[in-house]
Formats: C-alpha cells, structure tokens, sequence
C-alpha cells in the first residue's frame, strides 16, 4: 500500500518538475528573441576574443559557462553552438 503511493507521489513530483523546466526553458528562449532576435544578433554582441580565450586555456565546456554566466538569456544549445562555431 505504501509503496504504491510511494510511487504515485513520485510520478506526480516528476511530472510537476518536468512541466516547470519546461515553463523555464519556453521563457529563456523568449527573453533570449526579445533580447537579441535571433541567432546571428546574439552572435554579433558576444565578446569573441574573450570566448576563444576561454576556450583556449579552458576548454569548450568552460567557454559554454563563460558565454552563459555572461549572457544568462540565451539557451545552452545557442551558447555550445557559438563555442563550436568559433574559429579556430
């Protein structure tokens, strides 16, 4: 009996978490359009010099953070897509 309602809580608590990361995510990629419009415009305001530096010394998954601590708006898919797009 307890483990049964053990279990429903449970998938209730997920689902609750599931819904709110979601609710999170859809406001983040809307302050991220509103802020920056798009992709390229999000580009054209990243300190690139700063990033690459990152990057050089720390590796790709510094720089992710270092994009996203700077710009706290924009997706983590936009941020690892303009590390992985940086030159070389």
């Amino acid at each position: 009996m307890i483990e049964g309602i053990t279990g429903a809580v449970a998938v209730g608590v997920t689902a609750a978490l599931a819904i709110a990361g979601d609710r999170a995510s859809k406001k983040r990629q809307k302050a991220s359009l509103d802020r920056y419009g798009s992709f390229e415009g999000f580009r054209n305001q990243v300190d690139e010099e700063r990033i690459r530096g990152v990057r050089g010394e720390r590796g790709n998954v510094a720089a992710i953070k270092a994009v996203r601590d700077e710009y706290p708006y924009v997706p983590l898919v936009a941020a690892k897509r303009y590390v992985e797009e940086l030159p070389a």
